[in-house]
């Protein structure tokens, strides 16, 4: 017996309102994360500050287009977390494969410095900028190693080149075995049957370096450009507990700016401007990566 139209119209209802049930807890999961992140947004198109809530003034975007205004402290802001951002990946992708490409050398010693390479991941990023801090102070064990070589001392934390170039070296020294890690598991997923074939072909080291690693490794490049691009794009914990944005806002990013003008001075309008615009470019970075990765692969 065929079901009458009545009867399949009550199963498609029956079966949509289970369904509904199903994936209830994720809508309403998601509803809770996204109602502060769109309130969020509100505000930055707003002058809305905790002293005065209930004057909630639009003020047609004023906020985020002075991130893109050159003079402003918000546009400083920014040159510094894209200067940030692009240094730090460069330094890290080089020394990450540089050192990568040391540890896949067949020999006794790279097993125990394949265990040594990931310490510094097990300390707090925190303790780490606190630990470096110390050792780079004006008389810290940096300074007292190049003065016993002659060098003299530097002023790390006082001078403003200097200041953003210890932050790029402290977050290096951080985060440079996560780099090393994944581009470790990508030099040994070259197939042996290549390499092989390129020792009996007669390259070297540099044609094998041109020609089989850097091309088989763009998928882990693009996979290190992201995870590392997004984390240097919204930097906060290194800077503050080394720096606070100085001197002279050299290390002063969009992360650092929002956190000033919403904890110290209550402007919740230009702090979520600030983070809007930086999520803007998390989301631009990834989807960017993620378009080539596909391209690449189509």
């Amino acid at each position: 017996m065929q079901p009458t139209r009545k009867d399949r119209r009550s199963l498609f209802w029956t079966e949509s309102r289970l369904a509904l049930l199903f994936v209830l807890p994720g809508l309403l999961l998601m509803a809770g994360v996204m109602w502060p992140f769109l309130q969020g947004v509100r505000w930055s198109f707003s002058d809305f500050t905790l002293t005065r809530p209930d004057a909630l003034r639009f003020n047609r975007g004023a906020n985020v287009a002075a991130v893109f205004k050159p003079g402003t402290p918000e546009f400083a802001a920014l040159v510094v977390t894209l200067k940030f951002a692009v240094s730090c990946v460069a330094v890290q992708t080089v020394v990450g494969f540089a050192v990568a490409l040391l540890l896949n050398w067949p020999a006794r010693w790279t097993k125990v410095f394949r265990v040594l390479v990931i310490m510094p991941m097990l300390v707090p990023p925190i303790a780490a900028t606190i630990m470096w801090k110390v050792m780079l102070i004006e008389r810290g064990v940096i300074n007292y190693l190049l003065q016993s070589i002659g060098l003299g001392s530097v002023n790390w934390f006082g001078n403003p080149t200097m200041a953003f170039w210890s932050i790029v070296l402290i977050d290096t020294w951080i985060f440079t075995p996560f780099v090393i890690l994944i581009m470790l598991a990508g030099l040994q997923s070259v197939p042996k049957e290549i390499l092989e074939a390129s020792h009996v072909d007669g390259a070297g080291f540099f044609a094998r370096l041109t020609r089989i690693y850097i091309p088989m490794m763009k998928p882990f490049i693009v996979l290190v450009v992201l995870f590392r691009g997004i984390d240097c794009l919204k930097m906060f914990d290194a800077i503050w507990s080394s720096t606070k944005g100085g001197p002279v806002g050299s290390t002063k990013n969009l992360h650092v700016f929002a956190y000033e003008q919403g904890i110290n001075y209550l402007n919740f309008g230009r702090s979520m401007a600030a983070l809007f615009i930086l999520w803007v470019l998390c989301y631009g970075l990834s989807m960017a990566l993620l378009s080539m990765r596909r391209a690449r692969n189509a």
